[in-house]
């Protein structure tokens, strides 16, 4: 049995943690706060794409998972995450759908 496996095979425990998103429009920044209580920071993956984020997190035989899509572009780039007392924060900013607008020569 391989490692991953192994920890598989002990995992009893499947939740989908608390979390709360928030959005400043007039700044253009976002922030997404999830419950991780008793979680280990170096158990904690959280990967993002303009659209979509994924968290995954481990705690003796418990497992943490989330996922969700944007419903704006994310500016990936702005992406950071604090992980403080059971508490992770990630925040970021909304991009502009012009950013990569080509402009038109007119005739």
């Amino acid at each position: 049995m391989t490692q991953e496996e192994t920890q598989e095979a002990e995992i009893k425990y499947k939740i989908t943690p608390t979390s709360h998103f928030n959005v400043e429009s007039t700044k253009k920044e976002w922030n997404l706060e999830i419950h991780l209580p008793g979680v280990d920071k170096s158990k904690i993956k959280f990967r993002v794409l303009p659209k979509y984020f994924d968290l995954s997190a481990t705690r003796d035989n418990a497992h943490y998972s989330l996922s969700g899509h944007f419903p704006w572009e994310v500016d990936i780039d702005t992406v950071k995450g604090e992980y403080e007392e059971g508490l992770l924060y990630i925040t970021g900013k909304i991009k502009n759908p012009m950013d990569d607008a080509y402009r038109i020569k007119l005739e």
